[in-house]
């Protein structure tokens, strides 16, 4: 994992998980984080980011993290007994009722909006004359 159980809460202030709790949170939060990026971001190449980028990057993993010793695990899968919204489809549970859409905010609001500013996310049209963050064009 990129970020530690240190950073989480000497740099990010981060309460809501524990020490024994944290490290399997944070494997699920990578995952989420590396999915929003596309998986640009790995252990190999972390340190070739530029600081900002990598503090963005171990940021958003900690929001992650805090969303998910909040709101449960299961957010990712929806077992919360309820039904569920996303878009136009609702599935309902046994007694017939939709439920909130959990499934749908298993990603922390946070999290996204440290990774916009880290230039990982999505294929945005650099400014001209300027690389992306990631030092590279894609094709």
């Amino acid at each position: 994992m990129i970020t530690d159980y240190a950073y989480y809460t000497d740099v990010f202030i981060g309460k809501e998980a524990d020490e024994a709790s944290f490290p399997s949170l944070c494997a699920r939060a990578e995952d989420i984080v590396n999915t929003l990026t596309r998986w640009r971001v790995t252990e190999e190449t972390f340190a070739t980011y530029p600081a900002l980028t990598q503090m963005l990057y171990k940021k958003a993993v900690c929001a992650q993290v805090d969303y998910f010793a909040v709101n449960g695990v299961s957010s990712l899968t929806a077992t919360d007994g309820k039904g569920f919204t996303v878009g136009k489809v609702t599935v309902h549970d046994s007694t017939g009722s939709a439920g909130t859409a959990r499934a749908a905010s298993m990603v922390c609001p946070l999290a996204v909006q440290y990774l916009e500013q880290s230039g990982l996310m999505g294929p945005q049209v650099p400014t001209a004359g300027e690389l992306p963050a990631w030092g590279v064009w894609l094709c």
